[in-house]
C-alpha cells in the first residue's frame, strides 16, 4: 500500500536511520519485491530481495525522487542483483561441470513441486511460459510491481511507449494463449 503524501517525511527519516521509517519503506514494497522476484527467479527470490535491501540502504542518502521514482528505482536495483546472482550461477555451474560434477542432483527441492499454487502464482507462471523476457518482466513489473510505464521504462531501459507497446502485445498474445486453452470464450 502505498505511503501517499507522507513519502517525503519518511524518506527524509529513513535517510537519517530511524528504524520506524525504514520499517514503513520496507513494508511498503518489500512484498510485491518479492512477488516479482519469485515470478522471476523463485529459488532465489528471498536472496535477491536482501542483497537488493542492502544495496538500497548503502545509497538510500544518495536517492532524489517521489514514491514512484523510489519504487522504480527499488526495482531498477533489484533488477541488476538479480542479473548478478545469475551470472553468479552460471559461473557455478561451470566451476562445478570443470571440476566433474556435472551428474550431481541439481539441488531442486520435491517440495516446491508438491506445494499447492495459488491464482495469482499459476497466473504468473502463465506469463512467464507463454511471453517472451522481455514482455513477461513488464507485465510483471506493471501488475506486481505496480509501475507506471514511465517508472518501467527507467527499470528495463525503454521508453515509456515501448514499455506500452510491449505490454500491449504481451496480452494480446497472453489472451490468445488462453482462448487456444479453451479458458476464454
Amino acid at each position: 500500500m502505498p505511503i501517499g503524501e507522507e513519502f517525503p517525511a519518511v524518506l527524509e527519516a529513513a535517510r537519517t536511520g530511524d528504524e520506524p521509517a525504514v520499517a514503513r519503506l520496507f513494508h511498503d514494497v518489500h512484498p510485491t519485491l518479492l512477488r516479482w522476484l519469485r515470478a522471476l527467479e523463485p529459488r532465489a527470490a528471498e536472496d535477491v530481495a536482501a542483497q537488493t535491501w542492502l544495496a538500497v540502504a548503502e545509497r538510500l542518502g544518495r536517492f532524489t525522487g517521489d514514491e514512484g521514482a523510489f519504487r522504480g528505482w527499488l526495482f531498477s536495483v533489484a533488477r541488476r542483483r538479480l542479473a548478478d546472482h545469475r551470472r553468479r550461477a552460471v559461473r557455478e555451474a561451470s566451476r562445478r561441470s570443470s571440476l566433474g560434477y556435472a551428474g550431481q542432483p541439481s539441488g531442486d527441492d520435491p517440495a516446491d513441486e508438491v506445494v499447492v499454487r495459488c491464482e495469482a502464482e499459476r497466473a504468473v507462471a502463465l506469463v512467464r511460459s507463454v511471453l517472451p523476457g522481455e514482455q513477461a518482466e513488464v507485465v510483471l513489473l506493471r501488475t506486481l510491481g505496480g509501475l507506471t510505464a514511465a517508472e518501467v521504462g527507467r527499470v528495463v531501459g525503454r521508453s515509456p511507449g515501448a514499455v506500452r507497446v510491449l505490454q500491449h502485445r504481451a496480452l494480446r498474445r497472453l489472451a490468445e494463449a488462453l482462448d487456444r486453452q479453451g479458458a476464454v470464450t
